[in-house]
């Protein structure tokens, strides 16, 4: 099969040899058949799953050769294609918790009462199809066409051959950082695509990246993972989990869902190939989390910034995570920042801008509306406000001429910066201390607090602020210009907040 080894964007691809076993949706053992000669021509059973069509089944000009996959939202069948005479993939949607197969391969809801849900996940499957036919990217599936049939739609994908990431793994041993940064930067670069257009995997797991045979290239499998087929509450909603995986937004219905749900996952899948343990799962790791840093676990085997990085996206809390893939990926390289607070022993925490003027995957993203739809695996998350850059901020430079105006004696000039220092903070009352790192070294910018400006930094280092909650906004002359944070500081709290701007 010659011609189905071409080297294409994408896939679904089948494991060579024996089937391989392997989770899917949170519980659904799937075996993948054996790719081999006799799929040549249509066995002469049925496949083993008897909901899925069978083989030797003509769909269109694609006759259905054996099932590759399937889960609580649909079936993924291999299949040829007559016209271009290759094999490809099909996916159907077809949820088993709202879904049936009637007589002559006709899908229908299960009951009349489910018929409303079942038509708003099947509208959802093809709009998720559209978006998807629209990535071109080596490290994305590829989606090809779309089409409805048997009261039902199917999304025709590349084929090649490959094998997921764990079997791989299991044939190569232990990877080092240089190995692991080749594969997933080009990963990382297709995910940043797939976020751009709005869209949210929710379902990155050892079990979705294949490596293909050809190139050693990962390849992001699965963007119609089951996952709830509406807004609010479904029975399908625990299918979209993947113990260790799935970040703790997932859990339940109101989690707001973004960029940094999927950075949770893939950080899950580098602490999983950096320690050789999955990681706990997410509800047990809020109140107590039990599990060993990558910074621990992998100390002496990869570098430090490549640890923390991986932690700072495995941070329970999503607000505190990258909300980006440019955010996760410059820590990751080390060239941004280390989080300070994923540092042990470190005195203060360092804060993440919750948005980045310019910088799309940084919300601006509506928490509230961040999850308002859900197709197939797929959210689609709105951004709120402007991104346009705020104007520059005038030069803050001291002037090269001397001023006319009388000099400030030395101890007036220390008696300002304390005043600096000591914030709005009344003498004796309880504080937290704001930290500010402007990158790169001379680069200067304003700094707005609660909607009052409150100096340059530098010389501006610290600043302190009442406990609470605050709003911080750092203005810059160069791209991005503008940095927000929203903190909220415990009474003695240090809190170390960076910008970086263009090193024109």
């Amino acid at each position: 099969m010659a011609s189905d080894n071409s080297q294409d964007d994408t896939v679904p691809i089948a494991p060579q040899g024996g089937g391989v076993d392997f989770d899917l949706d949170g519980g659904t053992r799937t075996v993948l058949q054996p790719l081999n000669s006799a799929l040549r021509d249509p066995p002469a059973t049925p496949t083993a799953n008897h909901v899925a069509l069978p083989s030797g089944y003509v769909l269109h000009e694609y006759t259905i050769e054996a099932v590759l996959g399937a889960g609580g939202f649909g079936i993924t069948y291999l299949a040829r294609d007559a016209n271009l005479q290759c094999q490809v993939a099909i996916k159907e949607y077809l949820p088993n918790d709202l879904a049936i197969r009637a007589t002559g391969q006709t899908v229908l809801p299960r009951t009349e009462a489910e018929h409303h849900e079942y038509r708003l996940g099947l509208d959802r499957f093809l709009a998720e199809t559209r978006v998807l036919a629209g990535f071109r990217h080596h490290n994305i599936v590829r989606v090809n066409r779309f089409f409805e049939a048997n009261q039902t739609a199917y999304m025709v994908m590349d084929y090649e051959r490959g094998k997921p990431l764990r079997d791989w793994l299991a044939s190569h041993g232990t990877v080092d950082e240089a190995t692991l940064k080749r594969m997933f930067l080009p990963l990382l670069d297709g995910l940043e695509i797939v976020h751009r257009a709005g869209v949210v995997h929710r379902d990155i797991k050892p079990a979705n990246i294949y490596v293909r045979d050809g190139d050693g290239s990962l390849v992001l499998l699965d963007f119609g993972a089951a996952r709830q087929t509406t807004g609010v509450a479904s029975k399908s909603l625990t299918s979209i989990i993947t113990p260790g995986y799935a970040p703790f937004e997932q859990y339940h219905t109101r989690g707001a869902q973004g960029p940094w749900t999927d950075l949770y996952a893939l950080a899950g899948v580098l602490y999983w190939l950096v320690t050789g343990q999955k990681p706990l799962e997410a509800p047990s790791r809020v109140k107590d989390d039990t599990m060993p840093p990558a910074m621990v676990a992998g100390a002496g085997r990869f570098g430090h910034a490549f640890l923390a990085a991986i932690d700072w996206a495995l941070t329970v809390d999503d607000d505190a995570r990258p909300r980006s893939v440019t955010e996760f990926r410059s820590v990751l390289m080390g060239e941004m920042p280390v989080p300070t607070s994923l540092d042990l022993g470190a005195a203060f925490v360092e804060a993440t801008p919750r948005y980045k003027a310019g910088g799309l995957g940084l919300p601006g993203i509506a928490v509230a509306g961040a999850i308002a739809v859900s197709i197939g695996g797929l959210a689609y998350f709105a951004l709120s406000g402007s991104s346009t850059p705020v104007p520059p901020i005038a030069e803050v430079a001291e002037p090269a001429v001397p001023s006319s105006k009388p000099q400030a004696p030395p101890r007036a000039v220390a008696q300002s910066r304390e005043k600096a220092a000591a914030g709005g903070v009344a003498a004796g009352s309880p504080a937290a201390i704001l930290l500010f790192d402007i990158i790169p070294p001379g680069e200067q910018a304003e700094v707005t607090i609660d909607g009052r400006k409150v100096g340059t930094a530098p010389p501006l280092r610290e600043y302190k602020v009442a406990p609470g909650k605050h709003k911080i906004e750092i203005h810059g002359r160069k791209p991005p210009n503008v940095y927000y944070y929203w903190v909220n500081l415990e009474p003695n709290e240090k809190k170390k907040l960076w910008a970086k701007f263009a090193n024109e």
